[in-house]
């Protein structure tokens, strides 16, 4: 990651039920998940402002029954949807927004 770093913070990301402990890094131009090295899964994500439609507060369920309002959900444009819980979820949606508000303006 050679961008400034806007927010930063822990981050577990979902795939295939499975969840990856890390670092989730936004910048200016990208989302980055980069897992603890004692993951089995030592594999990073990195997605484009450009390919995010949209973002949105959801929870995780313990035992499927509690919810926990710790999740965020980034819609790519493909519709693929891609599942984090975060520290803080309301203010990394705010921060992901402002910097796709930004991405997506016109360059004069």
């Amino acid at each position: 990651m050679k961008e400034q770093a806007l927010r930063s913070g822990n981050g577990n990301l979902f795939k295939n039920g499975v969840a990856t402990s890390g670092k989730l890094h936004l910048t200016s131009k990208y989302i980055y998940h980069f897992p603890h090295a004692m993951n089995l899964n030592r594999q990073e994500s990195k997605i484009a402002l450009e390919e995010v439609d949209r973002v949105q507060l959801i929870n995780h369920y313990i035992m499927k029954v509690l919810p926990v309002p710790n999740g965020l959900e980034i819609i790519l444009r493909s519709g693929e949807a891609m599942r984090f819980v975060v520290n803080g979820r309301k203010r990394w949606k705010r921060d992901i927004e402002q910097a796709l508000d930004k991405a997506r303006q016109p360059t004069t």
